[in-house]
C-alpha cells in the first residue's frame, strides 16, 4: 500500500487501499491505460479473453463485471486521496497502468510517482482526471465493444464511489472540515442530475427503496441504481441489493430514505 494512505486504510479498511501501488510499470501483463484507449482492439481482446474464461459469447456482462473489478481496485485509494487527503494521484491515462492476470482480470494499478496536493480545488476539478479523462473514454470503449449500456457501467462506478465515501463519513478521527468535504463530494458526484454548464452527471440515478423479509420482520433497504449483470454469467447471481432480483420484483413498497440500511 502507498504510505500516504496508511493512516486511513487501517484494520478492516486495509484492503481498500491495496489496489494502487507506486513503482515503475513493467511486464507483459502491464497495460498503460493510454495505450488501451489509443488501440481499442486491445480492450476488445481483454473482453474476449474474459469471455473465454467464463465460456460465454455475450460480452455485456463480461464488460460490466470486468469494469466492476477495475473500479473496485482503483476508486477507493484515489477517492480517499482526493477527498480526505486532498491529494491527486496521477490517474490520467498517460500516467497509470493496470496489471492483469492470465485471464485478463485487473489485479492492481501502478503509478510512476505519487502526484501532488490538490488542496483548495473543488470537487469537479479534483475528480476530473479520474472521471472525465480516465473512466469516461474507457467506458465509451467498453460500450462500443460489448453493447452494455453506459448507465450500467457508470452504475458500477457510482456504486464504488458511494461505498467508499459513505465509509469515509464514518471515520471519527477526521476534522469537521474534512467530514464536510466528504459530504459535499458525495452529494456533487452522486446526487446531482447535472453539473456546472448543464453537463449531465452519468452517475446520477434513482435508487429504489423497498423492504427485505427477515426472521425479525421486514427491514428497509435501498437497492443499487443498476444491476451489474453478474446473474447473466455462469454461476453468477443477483447481489443482495440488485434492483432486478426476484426477491424485490415482488415487493413494491416504498420506505422513507432516512430509515435505510447502508450498503
Amino acid at each position: 500500500m502507498i504510505e500516504l494512505l496508511t493512516p486511513i486504510f487501517r484494520g478492516e479498511w486495509a484492503h481498500y487501499g491495496e489496489g494502487l501501488i507506486c513503482k515503475e510499470a513493467s511486464g507483459n501483463s502491464t497495460y498503460l491505460i493510454a495505450d488501451l484507449l489509443n488501440e481499442p482492439e486491445k480492450v476488445e481482446d481483454i473482453l474476449l479473453r474474459r469471455a473465454r474464461f467464463y465460456g460465454v459469447d455475450d460480452l455485456r456482462p463480461v464488460a460490466s463485471i470486468w469494469l466492476l473489478k477495475y473500479v473496485t481496485l482503483l476508486i477507493p485509494p484515489v477517492a480517499v486521496a482526493a477527498t480526505v487527503l486532498q491529494h491527486g494521484f496521477p490517474v490520467r491515462p498517460q500516467d497509470i497502468s493496470v496489471i492483469l492476470d492470465d485471464d485478463a482480470t485487473p489485479v492492481t494499478f501502478v503509478i510512476p510517482q505519487l502526484g501532488e496536493s490538490i488542496a483548495g480545488l473543488g470537487t469537479q476539478q479534483r475528480y476530473a482526471p479520474l472521471l472525465k479523462e480516465h473512466l469516461q473514454p474507457l467506458i465509451a470503449y467498453l460500450f462500443s465493444c460489448s453493447g452494455v449500456p453506459s448507465k450500467i457501467l457508470w452504475g458500477n462506478v457510482s456504486r464504488r464511489l458511494e461505498t467508499i465515501l459513505t465509509l469515509a463519513q464514518r471515520i471519527e478521527t477526521l476534522s469537521p472540515g474534512t467530514t464536510q468535504r466528504v459530504t459535499i463530494d458525495k452529494e456533487f458526484l452522486l446526487e446531482r442530475r447535472t453539473w456546472p454548464e448543464n453537463e449531465r452527471n452519468p452517475m446520477f440515478g434513482s435508487k429504489r427503496q423497498t423492504t427485505r423479509v427477515t426472521e425479525s420482520g421486514e427491514v428497509p433497504v435501498q437497492l443499487h441504481r443498476h444491476c451489474c449483470l453478474d446473474y447473466l454469467l455462469p454461476e453468477g447471481s443477483y447481489c443482495g441489493l440488485c434492483p432486478l432480483s426476484p426477491e424485490f420484483r415482488r415487493r413494491k413498497k416504498r420506505v422513507p430514505s432516512t430509515k435505510l440500511n447502508a450498503d
